[in-house]
């Protein structure tokens, strides 16, 4: 039997009783990652899509280095984004990211977050190496 291993990172939390993610043998997958503070709270979200994408971003790489993973274990992202301005910002960081184009993983953007001030969120699933 595999180990089940809960993840959770500075600075984030879910406002529910949950890990930021969870690895099995070499799986790895995150909860709804925001980039805002703790929990869901209005007051802990920067009204800047582009600081709420970055901190998204940076929180991501977090759980992938506390995993022991990198960018490249990613398989797949979905992202949620509250309107469609906010896809120019996530290309834009998902290309730095990921600059080589036979090389990235496959990602889903849907538009609607779970809450109004949660611009952007995304969950990912990775194959740690």
């Amino acid at each position: 039997m595999t180990q089940r291993r809960s993840l959770y990172i500075s600075g984030f939390s879910h406002e529910n009783p949950i890990p930021a993610a969870c690895v099995i043998g070499g799986t790895l997958m995150t909860g709804a990652i925001h980039g805002g503070g703790r929990g869901s709270d209005p007051n802990e979200f920067s009204a800047d899509p582009g600081e709420q994408c970055l901190l998204m971003f940076d929180r991501l790489e977090s759980i992938l280095t506390e995993a022991g993973g990198s960018w490249a274990d990613v398989i797949k992202l979905s992202v949620r984004i509250q309107s469609v301005a906010v896809r120019e910002i996530l290309n834009r960081r998902w290309l730095e990211i990921f600059p080589n184009d036979n090389d990235r993983p496959v990602r889903q953007v849907t538009l609607g977050t779970t809450r109004d001030h949660i611009l952007i969120q995304s969950e990912m699933t990775a194959i740690l190496v």
